[in-house]
Formats: structure tokens, sequence, C-alpha cells
């Protein structure tokens, strides 16, 4: 008997699917291409060291370990400054820049005063090594849970991607922070949150831009109350011991950090290039808004308001919503943790496009298994999207008044068109797109302004889109994660 008709749904999903093998290599074979081709250019204009180059942040810490070794106070300038004379100094044709002041909490010199009885190239080598291999576990084993075959393609992506490669060269605490987040994650929905929590200890290396993610792991663990009781403890036990170390090794810095970090707040849009953060980006467009990126500006305030508001709105739909219901654990914590954070890294007026390496986790459920949702017309759409968009601002070909236009119409038929699979690669594609081609450092931007603000938004956005559409019930199934861990370090995957 000979089959019935297929219908046209599935011949369109056979036939996405079938198009997605082969674009799937060719994507990520792409993103990896590009990501060492900027490398490969970044490392040429990076070495020999100079002010703002290899290492230059790792300067700044390694001074202020040494300063606290020798028990004097790194959050006086006049203290650190010649530190940082000492530990790089850079060639005498270079005019020496305004050394940075030390922001991190004393734990961040502690921790380093070991490394810092080295030289200060031995003792950049080693931290970032420690940093680089952290990171190498916590993202495979990630990976590797949420059904990503070709996890290496991730790291390698991340390492030398603009985002990656700015942290690790300048030797910023990036590396660890994520490995952090990511260990707690996977900790978690292996069923040992309180070794997720001890290890949440660690975001006390830069607390001002982390500080959600302990809030919302114990938001997504709340179903198992048990669980989410046992994260909370370890958490607050691993807090509470760094914070008597602090108070017994450098007592009375504490306060000095809490004025540093203020005054670093205040400032930061003045002295501080290529933030990352979306009032960076309002700063900049050139429509005469003058919203200011200090953290006491009113625009700067309205952006965090609406973020946190943004936070709670998902925190409640993750506890009340019956969606979730049927999500497992790893879904539920994947998804918990990784939007609010992105939603917060988004409205923050002080992260750097080297701290957006926190949004690779969302980045992977929102790409999808092997990136299997960056393909077909979604994929050509976003690239004739970022044209167009670079075309009214800034190359503006143009005019910029039409800019708000054209965002409504494509909004609209977004919405219009949010179900229809073709589109699925849309969203990702401009994420995928941004992500690894607009440079982080402005003597190496593609484009006459930094976009990293806008990259953060696109996939905060489309990371809002995925979810809904995979737990909201609007079209495409169950959450990314179908079924229970089977056995230790195996999960399925959907997407």
């Amino acid at each position: 008997m000979a089959p019935g008709p297929v219908p046209a749904a599935r011949s369109l999903e056979v036939l996405l699917e079938r198009r997605a093998r082969r674009l799937h290599l060719l994507v990520l074979g792409a993103v990896l291409g590009i990501c060492v081709g900027y490398a490969a250019f970044a490392l040429v204009h990076l070495i020999p060291p100079q002010p703002y180059g290899l290492g230059g942040d790792y300067r700044v810490f390694y001074a202020a370990a040494r300063t606290v070794a020798q028990h004097h106070d790194p959050y006086r300038m006049a203290v650190l400054a010649p530190a940082e004379q000492r530990a790089l100094h850079y060639p005498s044709r270079l005019i020496q820049p305004p050394l940075d002041r030390f922001a991190n909490p004393p734990l961040a010199a502690l921790l380093l005063v070991p490394l810092a009885a080295l030289p200060f190239w031995w003792s950049y080598v080693l931290f970032t090594a420690i940093g680089l291999a952290a990171f190498a576990v916590a993202l495979a084993v990630l990976a590797r849970d949420l059904g990503w075959r070709r996890w290496w393609v991730c790291l390698w992506a991340a390492v030398l991607a603009w985002v990656g490669l700015l942290g690790f060269t300048a030797g910023q605490f990036d590396a660890l922070l994520t490995a952090t987040v990511l260990g707690a994650m996977v900790l978690s929905w292996h069923g040992r949150p309180g070794s997720a929590g001890l290890l949440l200890g660690l975001l006390w290396l830069k607390p001002d831009l982390v500080w959600p993610v302990p809030i919302v792991l114990f938001l997504a663990l709340l179903p198992e109350r048990r669980a989410a009781v046992r994260m909370a403890a370890g958490c607050a036990l691993s807090v509470g011991g760094l914070l008597a170390l602090q108070l017994t090794l450098t007592p009375g810095l504490l306060p000095q950090w809490w004025a540093a970090l203020g005054t670093f707040a205040r400032t930061v849009g003045h002295v501080q290039p290529d933030l990352a953060g979306l009032p960076e980006m309002l700063r900049v467009l050139p429509v005469g808004w003058g919203l200011g990126t200090g953290l006491t500006s009113p625009g700067t305030l309205l952006l965090v308001a609406t973020g946190l508001l943004a936070m709670t709105v998902f925190a409640a739909w993750l506890r009340r919503g019956e969606d979730w219901a049927q999500v497992t654990r790893v879904g539920r914590i994947a998804w918990g943790v990784t939007l609010p954070l992105g939603l917060w890294l988004l409205v923050t007026p002080y992260s750097h496009p080297n701290d957006d390496l926190l949004l690779l986790p969302l980045l992977l459920l929102t790409i999808g298994r092997d990136a299997r949702r960056v393909h077909g017309t979604g994929l050509v759409g976003s690239v004739v999207a970022l044209l167009v968009l670079a075309g009214f601002w800034p190359l503006r070909v143009f005019p910029l008044a039409l800019l708000p236009v054209a965002v409504v119409m494509a909004a609209a038929l977004l919405w219009v068109r949010r179900t229809d699979p073709r589109l699925t690669g849309f969203g990702t594609g401009i994420v995928i797109l941004a992500a690894v081609t607009l440079p982080g450092v402005a003597p190496l931007h593609a484009l006459p302004v930094g976009l990293t603000p806008m990259a953060a938004l696109a996939l905060v956005i489309e990371a809002g889109r995925t979810v809904w559409m995979e737990v909201g019930g609007a079209g495409t199934g169950p959450a990314y994660v179908t079924r229970q861990l089977a056995e230790p370090g195996r999960v399925g995957a959907g997407g």
C-alpha cells in the first residue's frame, strides 16, 4: 500500500533539517574562521605590550596584590600608581596613560598574592592559564550536558572571539567568573546544590557584576525546596568565610573598596571606553538624547529599573507559571540563570565587552544544540537586517529619521510571522554575526563605534523569544532539554 501524502508542515520540517545539516557546519566553520582571523589581527596589534593592551588590566591586579602583601591600601592612587609602574613600565617612547584604579574587592588582591611573588609576565601567563583551564572544563561539561556534539567549536570560538580574547589578553577575571557560573549550574542539575553554593563564593571577585546569579539560581531551584535551601546555605557559608578572611587579613579595606566602587560607578561613562551595556549605546546615538552612563544618570536609572522589572517578571513566570511544570531541572536551571543574567548585563552601566563572556551559556541555549537554529531564510534575513541597520547608523546611507519606522515595521512583520519555522534563524543569525564580527576595543573597530551593546541586546531579545516559544507553548514544543538526566553526564537535548 502506497504511503499517504506527507503533511506540508512535516515536509517543511524535513526540508529545513536537511538544509540545517549542510549549513550547521558552514556556519560553525565560518564563525570559527572569523574568530581566528580577528584574533590574529588583534594579537599583531597587542604585541609588543602597550597601554590598554596585553596584560594591561592584570597590571592593576598584580600591583594591588603586591600592595596588599606589603600591608598598604591599594585603593589610594598615590600608593597604587607607583606599584603599577614597577609591575610593568611601558617603553619610554610611549606616554604613560592615566593609571587605572583598583575597583575589585580585597579578595581579588588576596587571591593573587602568591602569583604576585613571581615576575610580572610569569604571573600573567600562569593566571591566564588557570582561567583558561577552568573555563574549558566547565564549558565542555555544560555543552555536553546540553547535547552539543561539537562543544570544542564553542570553546575555540569563545576564546578567540572578541569578547573572550579581549579578557584573556588583558588579564581579566572573566574566565574564572564564567567558569564559576557554568560550574554552579552543572553542579545544581547534577544534584549537588550545596557544592554549587560553595562555588558561587568566587563571584566575590566581582560581585557588582554578577550579584544576581545566586538569587536567580535559588529561584530556579525553588520547586525542589531542599535543594534551594542547600544551595543558599552553601553560598552563605562560602561568602561568609571569604568575608571573614578579608576582614582578618585586610582589616579596614572593605570601606575603601566600597568608596572606590562608588567612584568608579559614577565616572565610568566618562573615563572608560567601549562599555557593553545599553546605556553606552543610548549615550552615543546621534539623536541628541545626551544620556549619561554614570550610575546616577536618569537614563541609566530608568534602564536599570526596567531591567530589574523584566527580571522580576521572568522570575514570577518561572515560579508560578504552569508552563514550567513540564520543564526538566536542566532546562529550568539553564534558562532561569542565564536569561536574568543577560538582562542584567544588558542594562548595567559598568560592564565591558570582555564581561559579555558571561553571556556564553545564554548564547548556547539560544542558538540550539550544535547551532541547529541558525539556518535557512532566517540567517539570510539576519545578514540583510544588519546591513540595513548599519546603513542607517553609523554609515549614514539612509536618513536616520526613518530608523524608528523601519524598526517598527520589522518588529510587526516578525510578530506576525513569529511561528513561521523558516524564520527560525533570524534572531540567532543576528546574534552570531554581531557577537563574532563587532570588535570590542576602540583601535580595532570595524565601524566608527563599538556595537557590543547591540550584540547583547540582540541576544537577550532572541533568547526571550526562544524561551517563550519553547516553554510558553507558542509553537515549538518542549523546552531545550526534553528529558531528565538518564545517567550522570548524559542529557537528552531537543531544540
